[in-house]
């Protein structure tokens, strides 16, 4: 396992010998294998767009085995979580996007196995650039996604209703699998914490969980009801808000004030809360069931009804939730809101902004 990845390399495409031999070889060996990609079919990769590739630089033209999504807590990255992803990529392509960094995941993703086709990276940093069709038709071939860490605040504001956007729901529609870490993971609930005024800490979310800070809005994946014949996962995350660095950052309070405020504007019935501890991540597969992974913890936070106090201006109070520690090897059946596994449960309370216990998992 490796920290989220980040490199210094220039701001240039980049190719590897490798990748270039393997090309050469795909032209003269499988004609049909370098059919044009989305660059040749949407014009050059637009002014101002950083970018990097390894790997063969031909469309793999996969079909992927998803959907199938990763959800992890920040921190080290999950070796299974991240074998996961591109077992479901199934030998496709690989676009890891962010809004700073370089090509960090690049030698990590493609010494994996099973490998995929290509790693590419790009920074879509402006809306500009992620309405860019270019852009838009490498994450739309992508047989695999996955969102780095980052600062969601620029991921809802420069990503949300672009072409960019809707080839990541194009591409997660047709079986891609998609996987997000931190800032990455947080905005792939049907609800995101935004950070759009900065982040917000549990005692000021629990005073005030309609504080300026306390920004909810809607995450960059369509969570509804799956259609029929549909896989079940895609409606996995309904209702579901995400929170990371878990257990290192003590966010459980938070998580609480955010799962209040959702119930009492309306947003969900019943809405859930899941916490990943760093260096941790749940798989989710086609049937909407999560498997934890990792060296950490993840916290899955239900109300026991409504709040009696979730107004602006007041701290959170009696408030009563059933909080559920997952651990490696522990499942949870999404869709169906039911643990085929899990370690252990406790009742965490909110009264005048506090949270009782603090620490209910503590041994």
């Amino acid at each position: 396992m490796s920290h989220d990845r980040s490199s210094s390399a220039a701001p240039l495409v980049r190719a590897t010998v490798l990748g270039a031999v393997v090309a050469a070889a795909a032209i003269c060996l499988a004609p049909a294998r370098a059919e044009p990609r989305p660059d040749d079919d949407e014009g050059a990769p637009p002014a101002g767009l950083e970018r990097f590739i390894d790997g063969d630089p031909a469309d793999a033209k996969g079909r992927p085995r998803g959907p199938r999504l990763i959800l992890g807590g920040g921190g080290r990255d999950v070796d299974a979580a991240m074998a996961s992803l591109l077992e479901a990529a199934a030998g496709g392509d690989v676009v890891v996007l962010r809004t700073s960094g370089g090509d960090g995941y690049h030698d990590y993703l493609l010494g994996m196995k099973p490998a995929p086709d290509s790693v590419e990276t790009l920074l879509p940093t402006t809306r500009e650039l992620a309405d860019d069709p270019w852009v838009a038709a490498r994450v739309r071939a992508a047989e695999g996604i996955f969102l780095a860490g980052g600062d969601q605040s620029t991921y809802i504001e420069a990503w949300r209703e672009t072409a960019l956007h809707r080839a990541l729901v194009e591409a997660w529609r047709r079986g891609a699998a998609v996987g997000g870490t931190s800032a990455g993971c947080a905005v792939l609930g049907e609800l995101a914490f935004t950070a759009r005024h900065g982040t917000v800490r549990p005692a000021e979310a629990l005073a005030d969980p309609f504080a300026k800070r306390v920004v909810i809005e809607a995450g960059l994946l369509p969570w509804a009801k799956p259609k029929r014949r549909e896989p079940p996962i895609l409606g996995a995350l309904a209702g579901v808000i995400t929170d990371t660095h878990f257990d290192r950052r003590e966010r459980l309070g938070r998580l609480a004030a955010f799962v209040a405020r959702i119930q009492a504007e309306g947003k969900h019935a019943e809405p859930l809360g899941l916490g990943v501890d760093e260096a941790t991540a749940l798989i989710i597969d086609r049937d909407g069931v999560g498997r934890v992974e990792g060296r950490g913890a993840v916290i899955a936070l239900e109300p026991d009804g409504p709040a009696k106090t979730c107004r602006p201006g007041e701290p959170l109070d009696g408030a009563s939730f059933t909080a559920t520690r997952l651990t490696r090897g522990d499942e949870i059946d999404l869709p169906r809101r039911r643990f085929e596994k899990a370690a252990r449960t406790a009742t965490v309370q909110v009264r005048g902004g506090a949270l009782h216990p603090r620490e209910p998992f503590q041994d």
